[in-house]
């Protein structure tokens, strides 16, 4: 029997109606997912961010209170046992969660392969940089106050800038160069409303500076060019074991030593041991912390944090070591925190 043709018009408007309701949710469905999605990126950046913040403050106090004379004023071992911990406990890490490790256990095109080249011509340089920041920043935390040497770390950039101007890797700018000049005028207001100056303090924290700077430097010219660009949990497996070398060099160095470069005691060691493992977790936590942040967040979200990281680092201190920001300081450090949002700005969106 023929069907009829209005039939055959209600029949094929029931279908498409179903065939459009299916989509409708389909798409619906697809929509909810990328939600959710993006709420759950913007949640463990969160997450992440605080840590971060949390970990530094907490690693730059712990540093500053492990360096007092009744604690532990050793900067070589305890660069040393950081060191022996994150080079243990990333050799595991890459074994159980290769993931953490994308620049090394990626797919081909991406994969840093390990080489001879790669680790004394690339890396070493990074590591030795490294070395004499840490150590110097870490001795410089025995004569002055964090905020004092915190002050002294936001000029880092103007280092850079320069270095960089120097070797060609920057171009000149003349609105970051007024930026960097203001920025230089508030770190030396910094510096002459420091009270209780030392002038030892201020030498290591210049040298770590440029330590530091140095590093950045090589980093970018060695490391992330010809698809050698590693992430930061990759950088750490490969540096630890060259900085835990260069420690170990100078222990080894030190016997006849005598004050605050010597070598512990037993009973140093001995006194001080769980608050040696807590900083070298702590540390490793921190490395961990970025590195999860980079991945759910931007390169403008990072600068942003570290701004918020100083401004944490310098209340912190004040708050739990008792340390003295004098009124000019004070306005200088809030001019430097406002030169960097604008240095930030102007990097990202150049």
């Amino acid at each position: 029997m023929a069907s009829r043709p209005w039939s055959r018009n209600i029949l094929t408007h029931v279908v498409d109606r179903g065939l459009m309701t299916k989509t409708v949710t389909e798409n619906s469905a697809l929509l909810h997912d990328a939600s959710k999605g993006r709420i759950s990126s913007v949640l463990l950046a969160a997450v992440w961010g605080v840590s971060v913040l949390a970990a530094s403050s907490s690693m730059v106090n712990m540093n500053k209170y492990m360096m007092q004379d009744s604690v532990f004023p050793y900067p070589v071992p305890m660069v040393l046992f950081q060191f022996s911990f994150a080079t243990m406990l990333n050799g595991g890490l890459i074994m159980i969660r290769p993931g953490l490790y994308p620049s090394l256990t990626g797919n081909s095109e991406s994969k840093v392969i390990i080489t001879r080249e790669l680790m004394l011509r690339r890396v070493l340089p990074v590591a030795f940089a490294f070395v004499i920041s840490v150590l110097a920043s870490n001795m410089a935390y025995y004569y002055s106050s964090v905020p004092f040497l915190q002050m002294m770390k936001e000029s880092n950039i103007i280092t850079v800038y320069v270095m960089s101007l120097a070797i060609g890797a920057e171009s000149f700018d003349s609105k970051q160069s007024l930026v960097l000049v203001l920025l230089a005028i508030a770190t030396v207001g910094s510096i002459h409303g420091e009270v209780r100056f030392s002038l030892a303090g201020f030498v290591l924290q210049a040298v770590a500076c440029l330590g530091d700077a140095s590093k950045n430097i090589i980093s970018a010219m060695l490391l992330s060019g010809a698809g050698k660009k590693l992430d930061p949990m990759s950088f750490s497996l490969l540096l630890s074991p060259l900085v835990l070398g260069f420690t170990g060099l100078l222990c080894v160095g030190q016997h006849q030593v005598q004050g605050m470069t010597s070598l512990p005691s037993q009973q140093a060691f001995e006194r001080s041991w769980q608050l040696l493992l807590g900083n070298a977790v702590l540390a490793f936590g921190l490395n961990l912390a970025i590195a999860m942040f980079l991945r759910y967040s931007s390169a403008l979200s990072f600068g942003m944090l570290g701004i918020l990281k100083d401004i944490l680092v310098v209340i912190s201190s004040t708050a739990l070591l008792g340390a003295h920001i004098s009124g000019v300081q004070t306005v200088s450090f809030t001019m430097q925190i406002v030169l960097l949002c604008i240095w930030t700005y102007m990097k990202m969106t150049e």
